[in-house]
């Protein structure tokens, strides 16, 4: 209506300067319109007594009005605007093809939806102002004046890619702006911050056209799988598996191990359509690689089940965590720590006993002169530990030289501390003016009186601890509740101060009434710390039969989740671990001397097994950007499993340390994950440059927006208003209501 009216849109008046087109002066203008108005007042004031004077004015008015409104379209009121020059912009129109658009969108695919609208309707009217350049693209762009040859079978979508090659085209040819018809399904892995900052420095506005459901309610995925990557034999592993599903009763995960089902998870729903996280323990039995596959079974109107599974590796190895534990007197919990982790796999525990001021009985070291003087007081010595643990120990006992080293080692090299408690440890051994108090989870105050006392203490699960693998006596949370509700109780606790802000409390310990923190957790700088109020965890293995083994298992599970998070002198990455429709992989390390110091003069090669045996190797280059860095681009061009050994060396050949990693690779499987329309990224996108983000039953008005956004070569253009429909309306519309009052009056 608003076209009609005045013959224009409202985002050519919105971005247009009104002027008139007579070469008189608006003066005049003004001058006549006031002469008209005095010599119809003249007129109808003479005749006043044939019509009163409440007529006479109403019928001035109406007539001055008139007047006026001709002077104005004498004068040839205009709109000056930049008008797009026909012909003289490019707007490039790229289209989606990759497997996500077969979904069916109404009646037809997504496909057939989008080119039916370019076709028929947007293409036809872009070209009637603008050069239009057309393509579509899936893993790669192809440009094409005929969408008939285009078909929904690329196995990537590339869009972050595709519109950063399409933009960069504008440097060289100008480019008005670039319309994209998607479903937003991007699996380049490349949508970071670089992205985003390249694609709003070129200045050309990007529109997308959002084509889909922006929710599936008929589909049931697995979004993602959390789990670690490596494990020891025998410990268990975790899974937390994120699934998006329909309206339905229950959801059925199930966990294959090659063939065979080594897990299996039910949980009720609420008939509510959403996304549900399940927690799946896996058991890691023996040594080797288990080739893991969540599966969520597929309702029977699932629209892709090829979506219901996911995979994941689990490499099992023994591994060697050095832990250091600094006693300062024999005592039971000393002599059950060590027996509880005797020959426990994956660790290696190197204890020191104080038996004199200046004596030491050392336990587990490699050779008579390692820590003959007690606690490590250089770098090279206490970093080679993953994890630390202090006693019933005096602060004093350490020099500050050492004491910094200690806070230095959890905040710098990334070790992890666990504090013990004692009637000399914490508060009570004067650690609360210690550096080393800043990294403890909870506040260590000036004692008025002894802390640590021989109280009664029931312990029991916090609500972090239901979900830590250090507190796990059985795999579903029922059950592990009542196992520690049936330990025996505790004959010492250490009362310490408020438990600190980002701390986690995973154990609680219950004395009368009250409840305390017994074992705290907080990450500090690059590292951990813990702090266990008890030395009594040793009555869980006198007080209970023989054959029980909770405190063997509480101790070993605590000692390596502390250790296992400790970074090692050789850090490797893969960007992720499993590649669909990607033969790329990035690998990075990290390398460190003996001080956790970046190593920059090494030498890392990567030898790349493949699934069928064949070995290729690489070397990787060191960072320019970052010391101690080392990158590389490997090609693994089979599907399966594929093995990384990284071996770092000395310039002289010595080898410093190794690791091993895997990879899977798998084709026809990155465009069956997240169907439903990406509408999020594509309205960023938009955002970003400028643009406008449509849904593609919406898409009518995009070239009207293109010409009106006066973006691309523009001359001025000056636009008649005279002649619009509204000026004659409102004439007719005037005089009609003048000769309508003097019919009513009777004065014709």
């Amino acid at each position: 209506m608003f076209n009609w009216l005045l013959n224009y849109s409202k985002s050519d008046f919105d971005a247009g300067t009104l002027s008139f087109a007579s070469s008189l002066s608006t003066w005049v203008l003004a001058g006549l319109f006031l002469l008209a108005a005095l010599l119809l007042g003249v007129s109808l004031w003479l005749r006043r007594h044939h019509l009163g004077t409440g007529k006479t004015w109403t019928l001035w008015a109406l007539q001055t009005l008139i007047a006026g409104l001709l002077l104005l379209m004498i004068w040839r009121p205009t709109l000056l605007v930049e008008a797009i020059n026909p012909g003289e912009n490019t707007v490039a129109v790229l289209l989606d093809t990759s497997a996500s658009m077969q979904i069916e969108s109404g009646s037809d695919s997504r496909l057939a939806e989008a080119i039916d609208l370019l076709d028929k309707a947007l293409i036809p009217d872009l070209q009637e102002s603008f050069t239009v350049k057309s393509g579509y693209f899936a893993e790669t762009l192809k440009w094409s004046d005929d969408y008939s040859s285009a078909t929904p079978n690329g196995q990537r979508s590339n869009i972050s890619s595709t519109l950063l090659d399409v933009l960069d085209q504008a440097r060289v040819d100008p480019l008005t702006a670039v319309v994209i018809a998607t479903d937003g399904s991007d699996n380049s892995n490349a949508i970071n911050n670089e992205f985003w900052d390249k694609l709003a420095s070129y200045n050309v506005p990007v529109h997308t056209i959002g084509v889909g459901e922006t929710q599936l309610a008929n589909d049931t995925e697995v979004i993602a799988v959390d789990m670690p990557q490596v494990a020891t034999p025998g410990s268990v592993q975790t899974a937390r598996v994120s699934v998006q599903h329909g309206d339905q009763d229950s959801l059925r995960v199930k966990v294959y191990s090659g063939e065979n089902i080594v897990a299996i998870k039910d949980k009720p729903l609420s008939r509510k359509a959403g996304q549900t996280t399940l927690e799946i323990d896996i058991d890691a039995a023996d040594t080797g690689l288990q080739e893991l596959r969540f599966e969520a079974e597929a309702t029977s109107n699932d629209i892709s089940p090829g979506n219901n599974s996911r995979k994941r590796l689990l490499q099992v190895a023994e591994s060697n965590r050095k832990i250091l534990y600094f006693e300062g007197e024999p005592r039971w919990e000393y002599k059950f720590i060590r027996r509880a982790v005797h020959k426990a796999p994956g660790i290696s525990l190197v204890t020191i006993l104080r038996t004199t001021p200046n004596k030491f009985y050392r336990q587990g070291i490699e050779s008579p002169e390692q820590h003959a003087n007690g606690f490590p007081a250089t770098k090279a010595e206490l970093y080679l530990y993953d994890a630390v643990i202090i006693g019933n120990v005096e602060s004093v006992s350490l020099n500050g030289t050492q004491q910094k080293l200690l806070q230095d080692y959890v905040s710098e090299r990334g070790g992890s501390l666990l504090m013990l408690a004692g009637n000399k440890a914490l508060s009570d051994g004067g650690w609360q003016t210690s550096p080393v108090a800043a990294t403890l989870p909870v506040e260590l105050n000036k004692p008025t009186r002894p802390t640590f006392e021989r109280l009664h203490a029931k312990a029991s699960l916090a609500i972090a601890g239901t979900h830590s693998p250090i507190t796990r006596f059985a795999n579903e949370a029922p059950a592990n509740e009542i196992q520690w509700a049936e330990l025996p109780e505790l004959a010492d606790i250490q009362l310490t101060g408020d438990v600190k802000p980002g701390a986690n409390v995973l154990l609680n310990a219950s004395i009368g009434n009250e409840e305390v923190p017994l074992l705290t957790h907080q990450r500090y700088g690059a590292g951990n710390t813990y702090l266990l109020a008890t030395s009594g965890t040793w009555r869980w293995q006198m007080q209970m039969p023989f054959e029980d083994q909770r405190h063997e298992i509480f101790w070993r599970q605590l000692l390596s989740s502390i250790a296992a998070g400790a970074p090692q002198q050789l850090q490797t990455k893969t960007d992720r671990q499993i590649y669909s429709d990607e033969k790329l992989i990035a690998v990075t390390t990290k390398l460190f001397d003996e001080e956790f110091n970046p190593l920059s003069n090494g030498i890392v090669e990567a030898v790349l097994t493949s699934p069928d045996g064949t070995e290729t190797s690489t070397t990787l280059k060191a960072s320019a950007d970052e010391a101690g860095v080392y990158t590389a681009f490997v090609t693994a061009e089979q599907t399966g499993s594929w093995q990384i050994d990284f071996i770092a060396r000395a310039q002289d050949g010595t080898e410093l340390n190794s690791k091993t990693q895997w990879v899977y690779r798998e084709d026809g499987t990155a465009e069956q994950y997240a169907l439903a329309q990406n509408d999020t990224l594509l309205k960023r996108i938009s955002a970003t440059t400028n643009g406008n983000y449509v849904s593609i039953k919406n898409a009518g008005d995009i070239a009207e927006t293109l010409r009106a956004s006066r973006s691309g070569i523009v001359r001025e253009q000056s636009l008649p208003l005279w002649n619009a429909p509204l000026f004659f309306l409102l004439l007719i519309g005037l005089k009609l209501f003048e000769w309508m009052l003097r019919l009513f009056w009777g004065r014709l």
